[in-house]
């Protein structure tokens, strides 16, 4: 029998071959309902034949472990972890490691990582905590498709768990585990059950505060946050300031940001493009350029019209870069030049290329999305005023190759 500090929270009760499982860590278990009880007792517990719970054994596992094995007593500093000399991990995944642990071993500012995309950041968020952390980590994710992926590699019990599939721990089996805030079902005690908390920013410090005040200040001991060149919001301050003591580490491919703001941390690694390529852990990267003779457009009702020489002189001038990016004219002939080049790139190569535009606002974002189908592509646009559902509805298209043009703000 486990006591985890009271009858409310008595989550396993043995009775020869069966085992009791209250109502509270049913739910955590078996959300699907499943599970048939053999019988019943006043407790407040249901019986079930322990062959019937295997299909659960990870979590009976996480409730059968002794309260100085929870995670206060830092997991991460004595499970059998391999990571800097594991040769299944990739060297920004190594070296990483390596270098935020010698970072904490004598500072305590908040550390930044410069990864590209496609280098294996999830494996980074995955592998930092072994050795380096002392406490519960706390993972925040961008979106919920990041968050998504994240929790699947953070799950011992999916095929995707990184840690099996880089035989990082090779035959632990008493955790880490994962709790995931992602809705209604989620509550503070598999919080504080679970080694890993993976949320994104809106679950966890929205202005209805319902998570954020439920954890003590000394709850995470790690805190690693994905895409970190968002880290500057009031968001993100109130997280860092409810943690005062833990260590921070962002991840980014971009540690900078295009309002100059400056991020919470020190770039302490950086991982180049070029060794990404020449590891073949990203494509190479072709920049192709549609420069026009001679271009026309419309701002603030003047028509304009600028060589090429002189559009090369005024591109440093604001009015003159907001009145390029905004002006129909110019938008239709990228859109044009961008669906050629995407024409030939599927009839060379026979792939179902597509394209990503980039775009100054949301109204500009649905102007451009326009034009793309008005010329017989298949588009959507994304930004951040979208609800989540919708956002993964166009990730999920993108993907399926259901479109062939995507505009992102």
């Amino acid at each position: 029998m486990v006591d985890e500090g009271g009858p409310d929270f008595l989550t396993i009760q043995e009775a020869g071959d069966y085992i009791g499982v209250s109502a509270q860590t049913l739910r955590r278990w078996d959300a699907s309902g499943k599970l048939r009880p053999v019988r019943r007792q006043a407790s407040g517990y249901r019986y079930y034949r322990r062959a019937d719970l295997e299909p659960f054994r990870l979590e009976y596992a996480r409730a059968e472990m002794p309260v100085e094995e929870t995670p206060s007593a830092h997991l991460f500093q004595v499970a059998p972890a391999d990571v800097e000399q594991n040769d299944n991990l990739r060297e920004p995944q190594r070296e990483a490691h390596a270098t935020v642990r010698a970072h904490f071993v004598s500072r305590s500012e908040p550390a930044l990582l410069q990864i590209p995309v496609g280098c294996g950041k999830t494996g980074v968020i995955a592998t930092l905590p072994f050795g380096i952390a002392e406490g519960r980590v706390l993972v925040i994710a961008p979106n919920v498709t990041i968050r998504k992926s994240i929790a699947e590699a953070l799950d011992l019990a999916s095929p995707e768990c990184f840690w099996a599939k880089t035989r990082v721990l090779s035959s632990f089996r008493r955790g880490p585990f994962l709790a995931v805030l992602d809705g209604p079902d989620a509550n503070i005690h598999d919080c504080t059950e679970s080694h890993f908390v993976l949320t994104n920013i809106q679950q966890l410090a929205s202005a209805a505060d319902r998570w954020l005040p439920q954890f003590p200040p000394s709850f995470f001991d790690l805190i690693l946050v994905d895409e970190a060149h968002h880290n500057v919001a009031a968001s993100w301050k109130k997280v860092f300031q409810r943690f005062p003591e833990a260590k921070v580490v962002g991840l980014t491919a971009t540690p900078f940001r295009g309002d100059e703001q400056p991020l919470a941390g020190e770039v302490i690694y950086r991982y180049s493009f070029t060794r990404a390529m020449l590891k073949g852990y990203i494509k190479q990267i072709v920049s192709r350029n549609v420069a026009p003779a001679a271009i026309s457009f419309t701002y603030r009702d003047e028509q304009c019209r600028h060589s090429l020489e002189e559009v090369l002189r005024l591109r440093e001038e604001r009015w003159f870069s907001k009145g390029v990016a905004l002006a129909p004219e110019c938008n239709e002939h990228i859109a044009e030049a961008s669906i050629q080049r995407c024409n030939a790139l599927r009839a060379e190569t026979g792939i179902q290329h597509q394209v990503i535009a980039v775009a100054c606002s949301v109204d500009h974002a649905r102007q451009v999305r326009r034009i793309y189908e008005q010329c017989g592509y298949r588009a959507r646009e994304i930004h951040s005023d979208m609800p989540e559902e919708t956002r993964d509805e166009v990730l999920t298209e993108l993907g399926l190759g259901r479109i062939d043009a995507i505009v992102q703000v």
